[in-house]
């Protein structure tokens, strides 16, 4: 394939891929800001995981979100032909590939856009236009905004998630069946995570969610998924009364507005984390075996606590250590120390964190 003439007066159609999940489909927000900015007239499509789409509802800088279901899709040819022959027929003038995998690669070669730009970690040859060297340090939403530089199309490192009306009306009414009125301070505690060894001990969370209630005045609001609500309720159970649970409760759009109300988030590498710096909330992020400096949550309104091991960073799928795993290193003291100065530099007196830039 021919390297194209990149022309920037003649985007009117833009298709973004980011086929990862959801922490990394909110961590490529700002990309879409840039690209907005830099061609306001052109409509923007977003290719993303259906588990993970639901953080753009709302976004003001995207038209259309396709979703790719990465069960069904992967396993039915049929159906990634039909998907390909959609994204064709858009004729799309330029297209952002920031996952560089070999599904994406294959669905940028099918749409056949006009200009094609991003990575590509699967090594098809001539698949993009402009391709973006792959940088394993540093932080990754940087990194994915050097995609799109050459472009001319810049923003600030700063994920966002974007909330209506009414999804803040129904977490306020939630919360207030539980207890939690309007201007209760709480702080958001996500005891899961996709990994087992990215996991803080439960124990521990309950240990947490009883200094904060004792200390600082602030009841602990337990979020995960539909498989974490044994986990959560394990949680409250040790709590003395000091958190409850909304596990299982919650949809992505919901724990990002419960997030949001709170005061705090603690939590381990995972996607709640970066749900809660999206939409503003201070965070104490967990870290073990993955790095901070890539994916931590940004600014002065986080905390990262983290033991580095000799074996750190690692795949997280076996741990060489799985008596003595990272993650067990942190302790409730300094977790605490972190959050205690988080409460004291924002305040506790408002409803919620909330973005202030």
């Amino acid at each position: 394939m021919k390297s194209r003439t990149f022309h920037p007066e003649s985007v009117r159609s833009i298709l973004v891929m980011r086929l990862y999940f959801l922490g990394d489909v909110v961590l490529a927000t700002p990309v879409l800001e840039a690209l907005k900015r830099r061609f306001p007239d052109a409509r923007l499509t977003v290719l993303a995981k259906k588990r993970a789409a639901a953080v753009l509802t709302a976004n003001p800088n995207v038209d259309e979100v396709v979703l790719y279901d990465g069960v069904a899709d992967y396993h039915m040819p049929r159906r990634q032909w039909r998907l390909a022959r959609r994204l064709r027929h858009e004729r799309f003038d330029l297209a952002v590939d920031l996952s560089g995998n070999l599904l994406s690669s294959w669905l940028l070669w099918a749409a056949d856009p006009g200009y094609r730009v991003g990575f590509n970690h699967a090594g098809f040859p001539r698949v993009l236009d402009y391709r973006i060297p792959y940088v394993a340090e540093g932080s990754v939403v940087e990194h994915l905004l050097s995609a799109v530089a050459p472009l001319g199309a810049t923003a600030e490192p700063l994920p966002r998630i974007y909330l209506t009306d009414e999804e803040r009306t129904n977490v306020a009414e939630l919360l207030a069946r539980e207890g939690i009125s309007d201007g209760d301070p709480y702080a958001v505690l996500a005891p899961g995570a996709n990994w087992e060894y990215r996991r803080w001990p439960a124990e521990r969370h309950a240990a947490l969610a009883r200094l904060l209630r004792s200390e600082e005045g602030v009841r602990a609001v337990l979020t995960g998924s539909a498989e974490e609500v044994e986990l959560c309720a394990k949680v409250m159970a040790e709590s003395g009364g000091s958190a409850l649970s909304l596990a299982g409760r919650l949809d992505v759009r919901g724990l990002a507005a419960v997030a949001e109300r709170g005061v705090l988030f603690v939590g381990s590498d995972s996607g709640p984390m970066h749900i809660a710096g999206a939409v503003g909330t201070p965070v104490v992020a967990l870290f073990g075996p993955n790095t901070p400096d890539r994916f931590a949550p940004r600014g002065s309104r986080s905390r990262v606590i983290r033991h580095e091991y000799p074996c750190s960073p690692c795949d997280q799928k076996q741990c060489v250590r799985p008596d003595d795993p990272c993650m067990a290193a942190i302790t409730v003291n300094e977790v605490h120390a972190a959050a205690r100065e988080l409460l004291r530099t924002a305040g506790t007196d408002d409803a919620g964190g909330g973005r202030d830039d």
